[in-house]
């Protein structure tokens, strides 16, 4: 399967997975693979933000469990274009009540790129 291909699964999955997320992914054109994946990760944020802690702990474990076996594009995808915006402009109380819903794997990406978890 092409580099491509396994990106346009797993956004494509993400939109059926998580149908209340599909249209703002949609706001991007289908090729614009790593908006579409950054607008996932801030949805997420903003579910912590809203207080609706049972969602974004369903997205995040979603992509905890996508690093399992996953190939090298999906696992830049998830680092690069899902974890590193993760909190991006958040409240000190949104970081202090999201950062612990986020699964080891995915923090020790964050950690990997930032050099530390985020500040509140």
């Amino acid at each position: 399967m092409k580099n491509d291909d396994v990106v346009y699964n797993l956004l494509n999955e993400i939109s059926v997975q998580f149908p209340e997320v599909k249209a703002l992914m949609s706001i991007y054109d289908e090729d614009e693979t790593t908006f579409r994946m950054e607008a996932f990760s801030k949805a997420t944020t903003q579910a912590v933000t809203l207080a609706y802690t049972e969602q974004a702990q369903r997205y995040l474990n979603y992509m905890a469990e996508k690093l399992l076996n996953a190939d090298a594009k999906v696992i830049e995808y998830i680092d690069v274009y899902y974890v590193e915006t993760l909190f991006w402009g958040a409240s000190s109380y949104t970081i202090a009540v999201g950062w612990p819903l986020v699964p080891a794997k995915l923090q020790a990406l964050y950690i990997n790129f930032h050099g530390r978890a985020p500040l509140n």
